[in-house]
């Protein structure tokens, strides 16, 4: 039964949101005031694609004090208020009432903006149009958690369990990290619902955990939409040498350095930008990677050992337990180096090192 109330409320829900214009609305609402207090309310809030001006800018515009302008705005909205029809406010009200329980009780501004603009659409008019319904005429019916350490600033109904929000973001971060690394979000959803803290809440859902994890600050997803503990390095990679090793681990293959650069500013991790230079240096110092080519690098946790062709070729005749061909050497030294078959021929002939029986097998030379 429940079941098919919730599908009547959901097809209600959608239909009040699809005749739900956000700017028509504040057009309507706006029409209580003079053409002057629209204006000043406009440009104070950047609607109808107004710039948002402070007190002072729009003071000087109509040469009065920024205080009188506090003064006719604060009145505006008391207007407002007081002579708008009321039945078009409450339709409002229980849209954006649907969207939040929907979720949880509580969303982000930006989550809750775009929700309730999924059908109207996400132009900026709409936006400023739902923010200044939010912020101004809905202030009274929901309430506004400011930003914290620990979470985004979020809107919430006054039936909101803002316990349960905390108690699942810490069992989501305890899981993650018991499991050690990032995972993409259908994996992470499917461990969830797999806890016995989900089979026990029926107050979570598929949309309010997810709803949840974008309101936390302690969890994150990176570039490759892999979510984790915000302070791992793979989610929120800080120094360039963590960008380096993320973008080579995800390509799952060697990279020229120039290559490495261009992918860590097209992800765009943080405003720092990556040049050439800078990258090469990092990845010559480092340890954990290997030159396979010119300029190309791979992990050394590859299985890719550093050292000249020679040096590859060595490796291999130690660990083989016996002669090996030319052919069966330059096989397996490319899938440690990307060079060319001469290369790994003109190394075979260093006989200082090499030596070949007469079926054109090599062994290493023996002191």
């Amino acid at each position: 039964m429940s079941g098919i109330l919730d599908q009547v409320i959901t097809s209600k829900h959608l239909s009040k949101l699809s005749d739900f214009d956000p700017h028509q609305t504040l057009v309507n609402i706006l029409t209580a005031l003079s053409e002057r207090e629209q204006e000043i309310i406009k440009m104070r809030h950047g609607l109808s694609g107004s710039e948002k001006k402070t007190l002072e800018d729009i003071g000087k515009k109509y040469n009065v004090t920024r205080e009188r302008i506090r003064q006719i705005e604060n009145t505006s909205l008391k207007k407002i208020n007081k002579n708008f029809n009321q039945t078009i406010l409450k339709e409002i009200e229980e849209i954006a009432n649907t969207t939040l329980s929907e979720h949880g009780g509580l969303m982000s501004e930006d989550n809750l903006t775009n929700e309730l603009l999924s059908i109207p659409g996400t132009s900026e008019e709409n936006k400023a149009a739902i923010r200044f319904i939010l912020n101004q005429l809905l202030n009274h019916r929901f309430y506004f958690v400011k930003e914290s350490k620990q979470h985004s600033g979020f809107w919430k109904t006054p039936e909101a369990k803002v316990d349960l929000f905390h108690e699942t973001v810490g069992n989501i971060c305890e899981l993650i990290d018991n499991h050690g690394q990032a995972l993409i979000l259908e994996e992470l959803m499917n461990k969830i619902k797999e806890t016995d803290f989900y089979k026990q809440n029926d107050d979570l859902t598929d949309k309010v955990v997810v709803n949840f994890i974008t309101v936390t600050k302690k969890l994150k997803s990176n570039p490759y939409d892999e979510w984790g503990l915000i302070e791992w390095a793979n989610i929120t990679p800080r120094r360039m040498n963590d960008k380096i090793y993320l973008v080579l681990k995800k390509n799952d293959k060697p990279m020229h350095f120039t290559e490495i650069a261009k992918t860590i500013n097209e992800m765009a991790f943080d405003h720092r930008q990556a040049y050439p230079a800078t990258i090469h240096n990092e990845l010559i110092l480092d340890e954990k990677y290997v030159l396979v080519g010119r300029g190309i690098y791979a992990l050394k946790e590859w299985g890719y050992k550093p050292g000249v062709v020679a040096d590859v070729i060595a490796d291999i005749l130690k660990e083989s337990d016996k002669p090996l061909t030319k052919k069966e050497i330059i096989k397996a030294v490319l899938e440690k180096r990307l060079i060319k078959e001469t290369t790994i021929t003109l190394a075979l002939m260093n006989k200082d090192r090499f030596t070949k029986d007469e079926k054109g097998r090599y062994s290493l030379k023996t002191e």
